[in-house]
């Protein structure tokens, strides 16, 4: 079992990041701890009691008027089922990202993407809520200004700046403001109670279920507090204790307080219930002198609400960069304030947006609706996770599970259904289209982009180059690093670029020490030059233009992804030992990366013997994706040398008749589909095991060629055991080929981890 301090000292989202320079590795500022209780409690109370119950107060009330009582504390229960669930998961997560990080580690990485995209959207507009009711409150009681948004983008901006300063001054900032607004808001009970009468709230009370359900789902935004809190969990002292006791005492005591400031709205009997009823009735019961004391708590409310939702949208940015589901600009930390300075621009450029263009009371609906998506995804990844970790350690375990969880999915479905069924049709159709395009944005972003092993370091550069006056459509690259094999495989590609009116690059790739510049690394590159100039000297006998490049980097794998990218290489060829003696390496360090992140076909040589071109190659076919594109590549080889290529399939030795049929008929087919005149033939290979048989039939030729096990995108399993067990069997020469789909591609890089 481990201990909270070696928790913390686990990677995770919020540990300070490393970067190479070319002096070689710097450390990067990380987020510091400095948010005790009453700062946690700061930023869940500020967030609840702000611009919810100051405007969403009288809007609620003029729906169901005492009735509204009930709406609150429904929120609350709804609320209050998430909230258990963000307590287990920060006890063994305590570091920023909230909801987004507990899906991230429980579901597939595209379904984690959407539940982050969520509450980013979530943050941003509920923010924008309060904004824009900071302005509504302004123009209404304070100076009203020819452009009714410009009050509040003016605080949005301070705020942004605020945050972008230093988390111990946005927290310092959060406690005063709540401990203010606390004050006003007592004052505020104190002088409304003592008016009450019970025949008023009976009189004005709506019996109306769905109304008052409807209502709830309108409130909810006002107890979204709780998430605010485990957003910061990252800058949090003593996280697993801190975060879990902040959000019950905050939920606790904004609960009582909304239920007496809508009993006190309801008891000022106004005519008209708005968004500034509740500062209306201050001015009833406190005379003009209170009533704009309250509008100044309204205002002060308002303002940390968005404090802390900057904050808790900004953290939740930067833990889906940090974690490859945003750039990684977003993940850049500043080492003066230890803050996120563009994600946090970037919420408070979306707050802006969101609150120029939507009324407020639609940005209410929308940020609910986003928001209690994002939290049936959450209670669905506690009753995952339990399941899928059962023996891990929960400091802080929600009874009952999977009971609690599944009510409060089922509760917060039900909300979410409220505000169609009300007639809201716009901020549903809203959601649906930022969904929509958060997915596509998501998408282009991770499908077109280039991944490389190391991406925090130096790319390689080009440091020799002698390019072919030939220039061709069919780019082969073979990376050179054998000596005995070199021209062997500059041979085989020879083969297979020749009938497609194709070209070689040969590519030496000189490794040097991080802490080497690459530029001075020139000396060690003469020796590579010489080498590729004989194999170049080749270029008239084998009748296949040659471009040789010498690339200087500290990654072997990532050179050779550079030089396939920059050249459009379609096709790679590595010479391969046929295993790895590294357990945590399937097929060699360099090999595996340029196999997992290549957008080229790939083949893997292993010469057996002499090395050189095969001339009868045995091709067991399954009738797989790998398999069918390795066929025109063999043909290349056995027609260049007058050789012969046997289609084979392999049966169990105890199959029945039929499935051999089955089997003879399909090679026939694939057969066909090649020219007549080429030299192919077909065989049908009965075994006990598939690697063995085929090892056991390849004695009559001289290479074995195999396509890529499977069609799984998994970064473990790049080709399956078949292969491997096939090449170290194996005496004479195995091919293994993987071919490359974009569509496929497209979606692996999409859905990849």
């Amino acid at each position: 079992m481990k201990s909270e301090g070696q928790r913390a000292a686990a990677p995770t989202a919020d540990a300070p990041t490393g970067e190479t320079n070319e002096q070689g590795p710097k450390v990067v500022a990380g987020l510091s701890r400095d948010l005790g209780l009453v700062s946690a409690l700061a930023i869940g109370t500020g967030t609840m009691i702000a611009a919810g119950i100051f405007t969403l107060s009288g809007l609620a009330v003029g729906y169901v008027g005492s009735a509204a009582i009930v709406s609150f504390l429904l929120a609350a229960l709804v609320a209050a089922f998430t909230a258990l669930t963000y307590c287990e998961f920060t006890s063994i997560y305590p570091f920023s990202g909230e909801g987004y990080l507990y899906a991230r580690k429980t579901f597939p990485p595209l379904l984690a993407y959407l539940v982050g995209w969520c509450l980013l959207l979530g943050y941003t507009s509920s923010c924008a809520f309060y904004i824009a009711s900071l302005s509504s409150y302004f123009n209404e009681f304070i100076w009203h200004f020819a452009i009714s948004a410009l009050p509040g983008i003016i605080f949005l901006a301070a705020l942004t700046l605020l945050n972008v300063k230093g988390t111990k001054e946005s927290g310092t900032f959060q406690i005063v403001v709540t401990a203010a607004k606390i004050v006003l808001l007592v004052w505020f009970i104190a002088g409304g109670l003592g008016g009450f009468d019970t025949g008023v709230i009976a009189d004005r009370f709506i019996g109306d279920v769905p109304l008052i359900a409807s209502t709830a789902a309108l409130v909810f935004i006002t107890f979204f507090g709780f998430s605010a809190i485990a957003a910061s969990a990252g800058e949090v002292i003593n996280p697993t204790k801190t975060i879990p006791r902040a959000i019950f005492i905050s939920m606790i005591v904004v609960t009582v307080l909304y239920a007496l400031v809508v009993l006190v709205v309801v008891i000022a009997d106004l005519t008209e219930y708005t968004e500034a009823a509740m500062g209306v009735a201050a001015r009833a019961f406190l005379g003009p002198i209170g009533g704009m004391v309250i509008v100044a708590g309204a205002l002060f409310s308002m303002i940390s609400a968005s404090n802390a939702s900057i904050l808790a949208g900004s953290r939740v940015a930067l833990s889906m960069s940090q974690l490859r589901h945003l750039p990684g600009v977003f993940s850049r930390i500043s080492a003066r304030s230890h803050t996120p300075v563009v994600a946090l621009v970037a919420v408070g450029g979306a707050i802006g947006v969101f609150a120029l263009l939507l009324p407020l009371e639609s940005l209410a609906h929308f940020a609910n609706l986003v928001l209690l998506l994002a939290l049936c995804f959450v209670n669905a990844a506690l009753i995952v996770h339990r399941r899928r970790f059962p023996d891990m350690e929960r400091p802080f375990r929600v009874p009952l599970v999977p009971l609690l969880p599944a009510l409060g999915i089922a509760a917060n479905i039900y909300l979410i259904l409220q505000i169609p069924v009300q007639g809201h049709i716009q901020p549903v159709v809203l959601a649906i289209l930022a969904l929509a395009l958060g997915l596509f944005a998501y998408a282009a972003w991770r499908g077109t982009r280039f991944d490389v092993p190391d991406p925090a370091g130096p790319g390689s550069r080009v440091v020799a180059l002698r390019a072919s006056p030939r220039t061709a459509g069919f780019r082969i690259l073979v990376p050179v690093h054998n000596p005995r094999t070199a021209e062997p495989l500059m041979r085989l590609a020879a083969a297979l670029a020749r009938p497609r009116g194709g070209e070689i690059i040969l590519l030496r790739v000189v490794q040097v020490p991080d802490q080497l510049p690459a530029e001075l690394a020139r000396a060690s590159i003469t020796g590579e030059e010489r080498m590729l100039a004989g194999l170049q000297a080749l270029e008239g006998d084998i009748g296949v233009p040659i471009t040789t490049e010498v690339r200087v980097g500290r990654s072997v794998g990532r050179a050779i992804l550079e030089s396939a990218r920059e050249d459009r290489s379609h096709l790679i060829i590595l010479g391969w030992k046929g295993f790895t003696t590294t357990a945590r390496k399937i097929l060699g360090e360099v090999t595996d990366d340029v196999v997992r992140l290549a957008r080229s076909d790939i083949m893997l040589v292993k010469f057996g013997g002499e090395p050189a071109v095969p001339r009868r190659i045995l091709l067991p076919s399954a009738g797989g994706l790998h398999a069918r594109k390795a066929k025109g590549y063999a043909l290349g080889m056995t027609d260049a040398n007058g050789g012969e290529l046997t289609l084979a399939s392999i049966v169990p030795a105890n199959a029945p008749d039929d499935r051999r049929t089955e089997e003879e008929e399909r090679l026939a087919r694939e057969r066909a589909e090649l020219p007549e005149d080429a030299m192919v033939a077909t065989r049908v290979i009965s075994g006990t095991g598939v690697a063995e048989s085929i090892v056991a039939a390849a004695s009559g030729y001289d290479a074995i060629m195999v396509g890529a096990s499977g069609e799984s995108f998994s970064n473990n399993i790049l080709f399956g055991t078949i292969p491997e067990r096939i090449a170290r069997e194996a005496s004479g020469t195995v091919l293994v080929f993987k071919g490359h789909d974009r569509v496929r591609a497209f979606v692996g890089r999409v859905a990849a981890d």
